[in-house]
């Protein structure tokens, strides 16, 4: 029997991934498709390069009536640890997008779809969860293969529409990731950090 699904939108914003290569077409929109040709979810997408635009798409995911129907925040970018890269040499940090975001992420997923962005003390992480009220951060721990991170975004974005938006069922998605990608889930070092001081309403839209 399939799960039941509770459909729940994805807000992407994208940054470039090769930025010396104007012709480069890399993008994650075809999982976007994917998920929602089959049925799972609907998606709004954007792609950015400079910061401008990047607090640009975030003001409009910020609006209660966009994130209530898409509270998966999808940031795919090129990353460090604590920062995502708009270019080579311009960071957004974690603290910057905290102060942004303020704490219009109540109920909320960010998945960050970057290189080793997770990757700093996990203090740091529960004070951006705190501060922008998540459920939770999800994101990699070290530098990642293009094709295998990509793979492993599609199985946590589809994992999370089986589940209630609440820590309890984070954690259930997070055990199916570990029990159903194992190996995928240890190669890409992925992070699952729950705010486990705030209990949420479960969501069914």
């Amino acid at each position: 029997m399939a799960a039941k699904i509770w459909k729940k939108g994805i807000y992407c914003i994208e940054g470039l991934w090769d930025h010396g290569n104007i012709q480069d077409q890399s993008t994650v929109l075809p999982i976007l498709d994917l998920l929602e040709k089959r049925g799972y979810c609907n998606y709004i997408y954007h792609d950015c390069a400079t910061k401008s635009e990047l607090e640009y798409f975030l003001e409009k995911w910020k609006h209660k009536t966009v994130n209530k129907k898409y509270p998966i925040l999808y940031l795919a970018f090129h990353g460090d640890p604590g920062y995502i890269f708009l270019t080579h040499e311009d960071k957004y940090s974690l603290t910057e997008l905290a102060n942004y975001l303020g704490d219009k992420c109540t109920g909320k997923i960010v998945y960050f779809g970057s290189c080793s962005t997770l990757k700093i003390d996990k203090r740091r992480i529960n004070s951006f969860l705190e501060k922008t009220g998540a459920i939770a951060a999800i994101g990699y721990k070290t530098d990642i293969d293009w094709i295998q991170s990509t793979a492993c975004d599609l199985f946590v974005l589809e994992a999370l529409q089986s589940e209630m938006l609440d820590t309890k069922g984070i954690k259930k998605m997070q055990k199916k990731i570990i029990s159903d990608y194992g190996n995928l889930h240890k190669i890409l070092d992925l992070r699952i950090v729950i705010n486990d001081k705030l209990h949420f309403s479960r969501q069914r839209k």
